[in-house]
């Protein structure tokens, strides 16, 4: 059985909402209601509690930044500690939130030895895999002490599949509007949802890899979120 995902507290999360640099793409936080900041708190301090004070932070599939701006918010160590942010968009590491180190590689071919981070974690990104077992067997490689990553996935109910398929091919895409987006450009959400394995697929490709610590679905399944420890 897992455990439960910690909470972030409401003034937790309202330092990250505060202190949240404008060029934050507030399209996203339309389209999840806010959800995507509090989860990737909830992440952040899940990941804490089974890694108490980490010297070296990889963050998978980055994009600008988001989860490891998150991360340095809460965590709040005075150790020396360094987060190193890899993605395959050259623009999202230019536009970064934070200054740390920044690597321009593929979530499914990460340049780095063995072992090499503390923690290896992913925010909302793992899901545009043509392969999930390739880019979990890279995480978990890098890996050695926790892994954490939440991402969209697809509920085993085909009641719900239905209800989100319609809702991110015909609703979600105009909500974005709301924030200041173009509808077009996240049209392509729907077509990522539409090839992804169900969660107890993914699950069972997890497992094989991390010694799960925890695991839930959220969003009426539509996401997963996982902590765990890389198998030997």
């Amino acid at each position: 059985m897992t455990n439960k995902a910690i909470k972030a507290t409401n003034e937790e999360l309202q330092q990250v909402y505060n202190d949240i640099p404008k060029a934050y793409d507030r399209a996203n936080r339309f389209i999840s209601f806010n959800q995507d900041v509090k989860w990737r708190a909830d992440l952040v301090k899940t990941i804490l509690k089974y890694c108490k004070r980490p010297k070296l932070i990889l963050d998978v599939a980055s994009g600008k930044g988001e989860l490891s701006y998150t991360f340095k918010k809460i965590y709040k160590d005075n150790s020396n500690y360094e987060i190193i942010l890899s993605d395959y968009a050259e623009n999202m590491l230019k536009m970064a939130l934070i200054k740390d180190d920044k690597v321009l590689c593929s979530f499914d071919a990460l340049p780095f030895r063995e072992k090499t981070f503390d923690i290896v974690m992913s925010s909302f990104a793992l899901h545009a895999s043509d392969n999930i077992e390739d880019v979990i067997r890279e995480i978990t490689r890098v890996s050695r002490k926790i892994v954490g990553f939440i991402a969209m996935g697809k509920p085993d109910s085909w009641v719900r599949r239905i209800y989100l398929s319609i809702y991110l091919k015909y609703i979600m895409p105009y909500i974005a509007v709301l924030g200041g987006a173009k509808a077009r450009d996240f049209k392509y959400i729907y077509y990522i949802y539409e090839r992804v394995p169900t969660n107890s697929q993914h699950k069972r490709i997890f497992e094989k890899y991390i010694d799960i610590k925890v695991y839930e679905e959220r969003a009426l399944n539509l996401f997963y979120f996982v902590v765990g420890f890389p198998k030997e």
